[in-house]
């Protein structure tokens, strides 16, 4: 086992310091000292003010999610989860779908965990509906989203879980008749994490220093998902300061190209699912809300970070057909649903 050493506190505690630096200077910037001359100031303090918004709201669901994914990374084994799975039919795929619900762990932790249910003998179809499912509609991204679109688009919390689950449904069929009995999980068993989620090697067992174990995950996976949103914050900010408004709202209100740009987005900043909402919620009024809808669904289930993290654990092949399935079947889902019923 390995043992969590004091710096791992100290490196802790200097990085919250540095995080609580950040918000303290970007409050308090140097444009005002006349330090930095030709500058807009109402363009930067309208900068300001969005990215720090979305990141002291964000900051709560962050923990609360990496806490909760912490304890059940700890305490619940795969062979548990293998055992209560049905090996088919629907009822395998509605456990599947609740075990998502019960299951906060981010798109690139589960995927060594439904490389490893896969190997225990769950089907493929029911592992791939746990795998789309489980980042989408848990309670600690059902809370984020509610919390940040509450006043806005309160029916956004509704169309992403259902219209998410749903669409993890369709992928999985599809990419199950496109696979057939293939294998699909590559040969080697030899794994690294790309995504700190899933990368410490401490033992897991409860009974020796789980508390330790429990605070080393929380850390990780913390500051791993902090950076991707402190990356898309500023992304997201600085395109409405900087996009002239025309152009963006002249791309945001094509339903079609519009659905395009944010699934992209969200492809990109990979960010994790219990604070994307945040940034979602920032392009209300400037892109169609069945865009904003293509963000928060294709997100949590596909992005670069868990796309690195696949292709360690499955074939090319699969990975290719996953990432194209995928992307088609949401972005023909949010088109349709928005055709039929509208947002």
């Amino acid at each position: 086992m390995q043992k969590v050493s004091s710096k791992s506190y100290l490196s802790f505690g200097v990085k919250i310091l540095l995080l609580l630096f950040l918000v303290q200077f970007l409050f308090n910037p140097v444009w005002r000292t006349g330090i930095v001359k030709n500058v807009d100031y109402q363009m930067v303090q309208m900068f300001t003010t969005i990215f720090v918004s979305i990141l002291l709201e964000a900051f709560p669901f962050i923990l609360l999610g990496v806490i909760i994914s912490s304890l059940i990374q700890v305490f619940v084994s795969e062979e548990f989860i293998a055992r209560v799975i049905p090996k088919n039919g629907i009822k395998g795929v509605l456990l599947g779908t609740i075990l998502g619900f019960f299951f906060p762990v981010c798109d690139c932790s589960v995927i060594p965990v439904v490389r490893r249910l896969i190997q225990k003998g769950v089907p493929v179809y029911i592992a791939l509906i746990f795998m789309l499912c489980a980042p989408i509609i848990n309670p600690v991204v059902l809370l984020a989203t509610n919390y940040a679109f509450n006043n806005a688009l309160p029916q956004m919390v509704f169309y992403r879980s259902f219209l998410g689950v749903f669409l993890a449904v369709v992928i999985a069929y599809v990419l199950h008749k496109m696979t057939g009995n293939n294998p699909i999980l590559k040969s080697s068993h030899h794994y690294h994490s790309h995504c700190g989620c899933d990368s410490c090697h401490h033992d897991h067992s409860p009974k020796r220093n789980g508390i330790i174990t429990i605070l080393s995950h929380v850390e990780q996976e913390f500051f791993d998902v902090a950076k991707y949103l402190i990356m898309g914050a500023f992304i997201a900010s600085l395109s409405q300061v900087i996009l002239p408004r025309d152009v963006l709202l002249g791309a945001g209100q094509n339903k079609g190209l519009s659905t395009f740009i944010m699934m992209f987005f969200s492809y990109v900043i990979s960010l994790c699912s219990t604070s994307d909402s945040f940034i979602a919620r920032t392009f209300i009024g400037q892109f169609t809300n069945s865009s904003i809808l293509g963000f928060l669904i294709l997100g949590p289930m596909l992005d670069i970070k868990n796309t690195i993290v696949l292709l360690g654990n499955f074939k090319t092949k699969f990975v290719v057909s996953f990432l194209i399935v995928t992307f088609v079947v949401v972005f023909a889902g949010v088109y349709l649903a928005d055709f039929l019923i509208g947002y």
